[in-house]
């Protein structure tokens, strides 16, 4: 887009109480001071925008001139298309488009629609770009320039951290990367304390077994032979002691039948010393003699009914003490299997004891592995964190170098390292190793055009360039699209245009 100023008319606006401007390729504009030369500057971006040249609101009229009507036009061409722009304003703005008037509205969307107003204050005013706020310097100078590819930065970083990086980047972008990893490292970091923890604690539990049995096999060995010597004396003692355990058995049966037999006697002791009544108990009348002989036979029954029983146990009795009598009486000899028994007791707890040796070593063993394995884990992660940091530092320095090479005298710090390493976005401008800020008036207007041919040739945009304060430049290189220059010069105020398009202009 080639943006060109074909004529300019001013109506009481600050100093100009009438002004038209036909512009050509250099417009020069000269006189002393005061008398408006930056007014004209002024009155294209307060028609545009209502702001003076640095993007500030401005109260076009002349001072103590509040009834007058302050006018500006501004014939433009947008590449092959001429729009005539028109702005008043007394009480109340007005705005023409073509002549035509129309709500702001329009006329602001109409503005907006040719240009951004960011850039074309840039290309128009060598100053505006740096009064703007770094982050917004950034991102206007940025978005006109790619980022490098990830290829590119890969190609620039050292192999062992491309590669890793490289296959992350297949399935993640770089952002998600290292929230994964510095996620993952976190974890890691943590579980890799507990694990070398647990490591420890088996260690020293290890320490307080002391030394381990060299020869297991020995100690079990000798156990089964102890066992087995002592199952063998346990089984020859066998027969005597069950023989032992059924004669036991057999005088306690006949203990308690023998018991049972006295109390069944002094159960028909009781019947045989009851006493036969001859009256009634009731109403204490005698009984007759059939009466008597019923409660006589009711006795003598109850009786022989005790003492059958009695005869059964009696047989039980005998027959128990005769089989007593034909079981052999047998005497046990006592064998001492303290010292047997202690040495098994002993052995058991030397084998138990090394069986919880080894499994505390396969615990260990294992621990130690698991613990690697973390390890690796997170030195994995905290090599794919220092690979994404070494990819953001080599992508900064390649953006870096493609935006230095947009320029012959600037250089642009985008970047500044932090104590841990990473880099923050910054933005300064630096001419011959000086920050903008310490520049000269002079420099910094040379500063500006070469700005504005970058931000013209990456945007695609060629727009009029107005250089105030000019005498105090001596010389410097034309840009790419229409110049006014104001100087101070000790005459009354001139313009002069230049149809040709002359490289340097010379004061």
């Amino acid at each position: 887009m080639v943006i060109t100023f074909k004529k300019l008319t001013l109506e009481n606006f600050k100093n100009h109480a009438a002004l038209e401007i036909e512009f050509s390729d250099i417009t020069n504009i000269q006189g002393r001071n005061g008398v408006g030369k930056s007014s004209i500057g002024d009155a294209i971006t307060w028609l545009l925008y209502g702001t003076d040249i640095m993007g500030n609101k401005l109260e076009p009229k002349p001072i103590g001139k509040d009834d007058t009507e302050t006018k500006v036009e501004l014939l433009l061409q947008v590449d092959d298309k001429q729009i005539l722009l028109g702005r008043s304003q007394k009480k109340t703005a007005k705005y023409y488009i073509n002549e035509v008037p129309e709500k702001a509205t329009r006329f602001n969307e109409l503005v907006a629609s040719l240009f951004d107003k960011d850039l074309f204050l840039s290309l128009f005013n060598p100053t505006y770009f740096f009064t703007q706020h770094w982050q917004e310097q950034r991102k206007q100078l940025l978005q006109y320039v790619s980022e490098p590819l990830n290829k590119e930065v890969l190609a620039a970083m050292s192999k062992v951290s491309a590669k890793s990086l490289e296959e992350q980047l297949k399935k993640h972008s770089l952002d998600d990367v290292e929230k994964i990893h510095r996620e993952r490292y976190r974890k890691r970091d943590t579980e890799y304390v507990r694990a070398s923890e647990r490591v420890r604690t088996l260690t020293e539990q290890l320490e307080k077994f002391g030394d381990s049995i060299s020869d297991i096999s020995a100690l079990q060995a000798e156990l089964k032979s102890l066992q087995e010597k002592r199952f063998k004396i346990d089984e020859d003692l066998l027969p005597q002691r069950e023989i032992q355990l059924k004669r036991a058995g057999l005088e306690k049966d006949i203990e308690m039948v023998k018991q049972n037999i006295l109390h069944q006697k002094e159960i028909a002791a009781q019947i045989q010393a009851e006493t036969i009544q001859e009256n009634c108990h009731t109403c204490g009348q005698p009984l007759n003699e059939e009466a008597i002989e019923k409660v006589k036979a009711n006795k003598a029954a109850r009786l022989k009914k005790e003492v059958e029983i009695g005869k059964r146990m009696v047989e039980k009795y005998n027959a128990l003490v005769e089989q007593l009598k034909q079981m052999p009486v047998v005497e046990v000899q006592p064998i001492d299997t303290t010292e047997i028994d202690a040495r098994i007791l002993e052995l058991k707890g030397k084998i138990q004891q090394h069986s919880q040796i080894e499994q505390l070593k396969q615990e260990i063993e294992l621990a130690k592995q698991q613990l690697e394995v973390i390890r690796q884990e997170r030195n994995d992660s905290l090599s794919l964190i220092d690979a994404v940091k070494e990819f953001r530092s080599k992508q900064a320095e390649l953006m870096v170098q493609k935006v230095d090479k947009l320029f012959e005298k600037i250089s642009v710090r985008l970047y500044e390292e932090q104590k841990n390493g990473e880099l923050r976005d910054t933005f300064e401008i630096e001419m011959d190793g000086k920050p903008y800020s310490k520049l000269s008036t002079a420099e910094k207007i040379k500063c500006g055009l070469e700005l504005i041919e970058v931000l013209s040739k990456q945007s695609g945009v060629i727009a009029p360039t107005f250089v105030d304060n000019a005498e105090s430049i001596l010389s410097f290189t034309k840009p790419s699209g229409q110049l006014i220059v104001a100087r101070v010069v000790d005459t009354d105020f001139e313009i002069k245009t230049v149809s040709l398009k002359e490289e340097v202009v010379n004061e």
